[in-house]
């Protein structure tokens, strides 16, 4: 029998090597290689079986499909997507690109941001903008991912996809809460602002209104569009309403003494 089995582990790729084992270490081999057959067939199950030595023990590992889920759980615990299409989880800081200075300036200011954010502290928040492409998502998920790890609440919501949920609130009353999230989390980030065109209602009393509390209590915003401010102003405003400008100018005057204005233009991005 053991005969046997020391032939099997021998004929295993992994272990062929293996040619002095005394008897209880062939019987403690041979349990790993039939754990790891089975594995090697049905790869998509959770725990792979590894093998130690000194002294010789078989141990369950996550295996890469699992790891990678556990990590994105680990990693999406304090990041809310409810109203998010376009996050990405594997963005990571080092991975933008700095082939320009107005590239490297944007990596910096999203540095300091991440190395001085601390929670309940007063810190400007950044409004990027730039042409399609450029990585303006990539770099605010990166912040986010970073930021996720010491514990920050954040919402990451893309502008056109919030605008949707929070118009689809008025008939479950589910609005007051949504709003409320908005304005309490850690960090909020907006990505796309200026993509889609707002109600005077959301306008004034969600988005508005999220602005002024998170800026009248220090919370910091984090803000993406294809326009520059005064571009996002002439995009709020609603010429139909007499001496609208106003209000739309308002919005953007507090955006403004929230957040350092970041250009990204020069470089179109494909991560």
């Amino acid at each position: 029998m053991i005969d046997e089995m020391r032939k099997t582990i021998q004929s295993f790729q992994e272990t062929k090597n293996l040619m002095t084992l005394t008897n209880h270490e062939v019987l403690i081999v041979y349990d790993y290689v039939k754990q790891k057959k089975h594995f090697n067939q049905h790869p998509d199950e959770n725990f792979e079986p590894v093998l130690k030595m000194d002294p010789f023990r078989v141990e369950l590992v996550p295996s890469r499909a699992y790891q990678a889920e556990l990590d994105k759980k680990d990693k999406l615990k304090n990041i809310d997507t409810l109203y998010n299409a376009n996050y990405i989880l594997e963005a990571n800081l080092d991975d933008f690109v700095q082939s320009n200075d107005e590239r490297k300036e944007a990596y910096q200011m999203a540095k300091t941001f991440v190395d001085n954010f601390e929670k309940n502290k007063f810190i400007k928040g950044l409004y990027f903008y730039g042409q399609n492409r450029t990585g303006k998502t990539f770099l605010i998920s990166a912040v986010a991912n970073e930021l996720s790890k010491k514990g920050v609440s954040i919402i990451f919501a893309y502008v056109p996809d919030l605008v949707r949920n929070i118009h689809s609130g008025i008939g479950d009353n589910s609005i007051e809460a949504k709003v409320e999230q908005l304005k309490y989390c850690d960090l909020l980030i907006l990505d796309d602002l200026g993509s889609a065109k707002m109600s005077l209602w959301f306008r004034d009393q969600i988005f508005g209104s999220v602005i002024q509390h998170r800026l009248s209590t220090g919370a910091p915003i984090i803000i993406t569009s294809n326009l520059e401010l005064r571009q996002l102003a002439n995009f709020l405003e609603d010429d139909s309403v007499s001496n609208d400008k106003y209000n739309a100018v308002r919005i953007i005057t507090r955006i403004e003494e929230m957040t350092e204005t970041v250009k990204l233009s020069a470089y179109r991005y494909k991560k």
